[in-house]
């Protein structure tokens, strides 16, 4: 599994350290690579497989040396009379300990590994959401700059037709405003770039943005219908749940007292004679039957029951949800780049022309040119409403089987 959470992002980041310009595959192999996330879950699956090899281990034997009569008085003075036993033991698990044990490591070891694909899932639509928003704001950027020189342009044949006496001065006057707006929201768009691509590098640890983001919105062929049942986040509360009943078994397990034998032998140092010795011990659980253990493993076993539950009509209802949400932002990205963005580019091209020929005024064209700003900002939206939806969608989907 660790191996799987090393390969989890489509092999290792080869070196983008001085990159320029980052593509959406790059930003998902670094985050893969790079990321603190990832090198933390790496670390909690090697704990637990460690615990699971741990709790195969059998009792160590135990090896005594006991010397009696030892500067007593009398006929026990020195060491005449010494008593010297050597002896070894060994506990023997009983009611099943070993068995239930290993079984219980194994359940966490699951339950581990099925966090670190949920989280691996998680970190993957992070990336591309917040890839997507960075794709948005270089978009915005973009609008911005044209919008600036547009109005600059404007200005400048309000200008030219000011000074010709087609067109009086308050008409000049509104179209430097509208420059002047134009240039604050293309500072604030500048700001709202540099803002999205630190974003986007801190999902790798790093405090050095890319220059730029590749300008292609996510896509995402791999989305599959799925079962909420199939689901990770699913897949892990039956994990716990299970996890939660091996638990019991192991408490109950734990109940029965084991058995301890031993065996040796004893020098008695006055006539130099050997003998050996032979023990056996168990505890007699009279008050402590480890019953509070095992109320407390089924108590939490119920509780792991009831968040499967949960998470089962969760996942039923964000995969419903991202859904609908990826197909509306998909249909509305249709009608916008289809319809709505040629029909108002035209009639701000109509317009721009009956201004130059006197037949509109500046005030005709800025409201042309507003509502094209308007449908193209919201194509800007409604790619990124897609984009997440379609990353959350993608997260929901993902099993431990088809991570990339």
């Amino acid at each position: 599994m660790v191996a799987l959470i090393a390969a989890g992002f489509a092999i290792t980041w080869c070196g983008y350290a001085n990159a320029q310009t980052i593509t959406l595959e790059e930003a998902l192999q670094r985050a893969g690579a790079e990321s603190p996330t990832i090198s933390a879950l790496e670390t909690d699956v090697e704990a637990a497989e460690g615990l699971e090899r741990q709790a195969a281990l059998r009792p160590n034997p135990e090896v005594s040396l006991d010397v009696e009569n030892v500067g007593g008085s009398g006929a026990f003075r020195g060491f005449n009379s010494t008593e010297t036993t050597l002896a070894a033991s060994q506990r023997v698990e009983l009611g099943g300990k070993r068995g239930a044990r290993i079984r219980a490591a194994e359940a966490e070891t699951r339950v581990t590994e099925l966090r670190a694909a949920l989280a691996m899932a998680q970190l993957g639509a992070d990336v591309r959401q917040n890839y997507a928003a960075a794709v948005s704001a270089r978009s915005r950027l973009d609008l911005a700059r044209g919008v600036v020189e547009r109005n600059r342009e404007l200005a400048r044949i309000a200008r030219e037709l000011v000074d010709a006496g087609r067109e009086p001065p308050l008409r000049a006057l509104r179209a430097e405003a509208a420059l002047g707006e134009a240039e604050a929201r293309l500072q604030e768009a500048e700001a709202a770039d540099l803002s999205a691509r630190a974003t986007l590098a801190s999902l790798w640890g790093s405090q050095s943005p890319p220059d730029e983001v590749v300008p292609e919105w996510p896509q995402f062929p791999g989305v599959i219908a799925i079962a909420p049942e199939n689901t990770i986040g699913v897949q892990l509360a039956g994990a716990e749940a299970d996890a939660a009943n091996r638990v019991i078994a192991q408490e109950r397990a734990n109940s029965v007292p084991d058995l301890s034998l031993s065996a040796g032998v004893r020098r008695f140092e006055e006539t130099g004679d050997r003998a050996f010795i032979a023990g056996a011990s168990i505890s007699i659980p009279l008050g402590n039957r480890n019953q509070g253990a095992i109320s407390a493993a089924e108590a939490r076993a119920r509780g792991a029951e009831f968040r499967r539950a949960a998470a089962m009509a969760e996942a039923a209802r964000e995969l419903a949800s991202s859904r609908a949400e990826y197909q509306a932002a998909a249909a509305r990205v249709a009608t916008l780049e289809e319809r709505s963005v040629p029909q108002a580019q035209e009639a701000l091209r109509l317009a721009q022309i009956g201004y130059r020929n006197g037949k509109f005024t500046l005030i005709d064209v800025l409201d042309a040119a507003a509502t094209l700003d308007a449908v193209r900002m919201a194509l800007i939206e409604a790619h990124e409403a897609q984009a997440r939806a379609g990353a959350n969608l993608q997260r929901l989907t993902a099993t431990p089987e088809t991570m990339p």
